[in-house]
């Protein structure tokens, strides 16, 4: 229990005022003995008895009454979120702050606060109820523990400012423990502020059973307590940069067309609404009309003279209930020489150069076949994509090959036919079908990887594909299907490898196999495998913010504001000396689904857990209850007793009546 008015507290020795009245009226009387009171007051021992018990409860309510009024005064807050323990504050109190791009939500009925700043203020006002406690900040970037004066400082300070990237929390918590473990209190408690998005808690991690093992085992009585700041969403439209591509025109390299594919979702909306674009500074505005809950398109723009260097810009959406959603940035520069390498003996490999350098007149498009027997020889430091259509390599290519995936590149494997066998980098092939009736793609993932739709939002005819021969491929147990067989059987799976990305084709181009190789799919297929392995050639000039780091002893300033934006968690446009990145919000944090209080308990069996729900509609002062109201009420209660004793003939002494001769009452009834 804590008190808002603690100046109050003296005004408690006012309640022995009724005892100290009483026992000075008793020394106004002097006591005399009388021997024939002796008669009297053993006739009058039982009106004593009621009058002591009288006297006894009328000081007890008017103790009372006295006591609970000065106890309004003081304003007791009790019950809540956060109390202090029997035993006091703890000594620790380490608080993970989820500062994250989902955060900046407006929540509450008003929608006027962001759960970030209204979670910043119930912490702050929770910090009030164990003022005795060292407070430890740990948020969702550096995950440093940084121990702070207050809880009220969040607000002020650098470290709980909003951010554009994720959170980890599995990683906080583990960053907590660390703390526990490495400094030793002897009490401590654990605070969390998060909005519950699972894509931050990675509830479905193997990680959680390692951490909850290791609460249980620390020697403190951990309490963990948590701030549900999840709401239901409002008013919001979301934009996102996903590519932008400068394609240089064959007559004048420095000309060209910048490609830049944008997504855009409604939260369900329709309507038209503004779009403002900026570019290399020029601002310009446009209407973006939406009908469906996600968009995407492709923003062409022709570009008269490449700038040194490159050049920027951003999309920018009117102010809504999540400010962090409705900028996206981009950056784009001279392509970089993208070259790929074909290890076949089979005529499919022809299929497979041309596929991936179809313009001989463009020199940053090169493809090269090679044999298995020489794939010792490709140059991997300058491949972007290696074609592999045959048997598994022996071990000193495969470290080579595995090592240029793990770095960022991407192998994609086709079947050679025949019988079952394994390919490279634990690829397994199925032996080969023949069919009777053409096989047919019945789905694929028409928004994002290599078989998306194309730039004027066509989707790529592979329904139209008849396949005559196919050779399933099996990568492992969390590869992701791009295109599924009407059968339910994969025609195109993709696991990641480090940095890169391992893809295997059911199919062949070979024209036996079907119309696979007329290079409708093939070819846009091929190409953006191409680019997402050459992101390793270069520095990056688009990423994710709070993912990429700066390198040590760089320097990086945002470009398009004055703003103070720090690059290792802030969304923007940033530059060193001639380089420019283009840093965006993850797109994980543009997901829909949270946790609720069961979800979060079950995280962490055996732990003491606590989550106050609906956290982004309360008052940062009702964390604890005031209870005034009822000792206002009791008070009037003991008034109300003591007045009834005061006033009761019961337990007031009365005076006997006096006795009457036995003579007397003979003669009354004329004996």
């Amino acid at each position: 229990m804590t008190y808002l008015n603690n100046w109050t507290l003296w005004l408690l020795l006012l309640a022995l005022l009724p005892i100290i009245i009483h026992m000075l009226n008793r020394l106004r009387y002097k006591t005399v003995q009388w021997a024939a009171m002796y008669f009297l007051l053993k006739a009058n021992k039982a009106a004593t008895r009621r009058a002591k018990l009288r006297q006894y409860l009328l000081l007890l309510f008017r103790a009372l009454a006295i006591l609970f009024l000065i106890w309004a005064m003081m304003r007791p807050q009790v019950g809540g979120w956060i109390g202090k323990a029997a035993g006091g504050a703890p000594e620790v109190v380490i608080v993970l702050l989820d500062r994250s791009a989902t955060m900046q939500s407006k929540a509450g009925a008003d929608r006027q606060e962001t759960k970030l700043a209204h979670a910043q203020k119930l912490l702050a006002a929770a910090g009030k109820t164990s003022p005795g406690s060292r407070f430890v900040l740990i948020e969702n970037v550096l995950r440093s523990p940084l121990e702070i004066a207050d809880t009220a400082t969040l607000g002020t300070m650098q470290m709980g400012e909003a951010t554009d990237s994720a959170a980890d929390i599995p990683a906080m918590f583990r960053a907590g423990l660390e703390y526990l473990i490495k400094n030793k209190p002897g009490s401590a408690e654990l605070w969390l502020a998060s909005d519950l998005q699972s894509s931050n808690w990675r509830n479905e991690s193997a990680e959680w059973q390692d951490i909850a093992a290791r609460f249980a085992g620390l020697p403190q009585d951990m309490h963990v307590r948590v701030l549900d700041l999840s709401s239901a969403p409002g008013t919001n439209l979301g934009i996102a940069v996903k590519t932008a591509e400068f394609r240089p025109s064959k007559a004048a390299p420095e000309k060209g067309t910048l490609a830049i594919s944008l997504e855009t979702k409604s939260g369900g909306a329709t309507g038209t609404f503004p779009l403002k674009t900026t570019r290399d500074g020029a601002t310009s505005q446009s209407d973006l009309v939406l009908n469906s809950p996600v968009r995407r398109e492709t923003v062409k723009t022709e570009i008269a003279k490449l700038p040194e260097g490159g050049g920027w810009g951003k999309f920018e959406l009117p102010a809504d209930d999540n400010l962090a959603d409705n900028v996206a940035y981009f950056t784009y520069r001279a392509p970089t020489p993208l070259h790929a390498a074909i290890v076949s003996e089979l005529p499919a490999a022809r299929r497979f150069a041309a596929a991936a350098a179809p313009d001989k007149t463009r020199t940053d498009r090169t493809a090269e076949v090679v044999a298995p027997a020489r794939a010792a020889d490709i140059k991997w430091k300058n491949a972007a994509l290696i074609v592999w259509q045959g048997a598994a390599p022996g071990d000193m290519v495969a470290k080579q090959l595995q090592a240029f995936v793990e770095g960022g590149g991407v192998l994609l494997a086709f079947p050679a036919g025949g019988d079952s066998g394994n390919g490279p980098l634990g690829i397994t092939w199925s032996a080969a079908e023949n069919a009777k009736e053409p096989f047919r793609i019945s789905s694929w993932d028409e928004l994002d990887g290599p078989l998306a739709r194309t730039d004027n939002g066509a989707s790529l005819p592979l329904a139209r594909m008849e396949l005559t021969r196919r050779q399933l491929a099996r990568i492992g147990d969390n590869a992701h299907v791009h295109a599924l067989f009407a059968d339910g059987q994969p025609f195109l799976v993709a696991q990641t490898l480090g940095a890169g990305r391992i893809v295997a084709c059911a199919a062949s181009p070979d024209a036996e196999w079907g119309t696979f190789g007329e290079g409708f799919v093939l070819l846009p297929m091929m190409q953006r495998l191409l680019t997402q392995g050459g992101a390793r050639l270069v520095p990056p000039a688009m990423a994710t913010a709070g993912e990429w780091k700066p390198a040590e002893g760089e320097f990086w300033t945002a470009l398009e504001t004055t703003e103070r934006r720090d690059p290792r968690w802030h969304a923007g446009i940033f530059k060193n000396a001639g380089r420019l990145i283009a840093l965006n919000r993850p797109e994980a944090e543009d997901d829909s689904d949270y946790l609720d209080a069961a979800a979060v308990k079950k995280l962490l069996p055996n732990v003491k857990v606590e989550v106050l729900t609906k956290a982004a509609e309360r008052n940062p002062d009702g964390l604890q209850s005031e209870i005034w109201p009822a000792m206002i009420i009791a008070t009037m209660v003991f008034m109300i007793f003591e007045m009834l004793l005061a006033t009761s003939k019961t337990l007031i002494p009365q005076k006997p009546k006096p006795r009457v001769p036995v003579a007397a009452r003979k003669e009354e009834v004329g004996v």
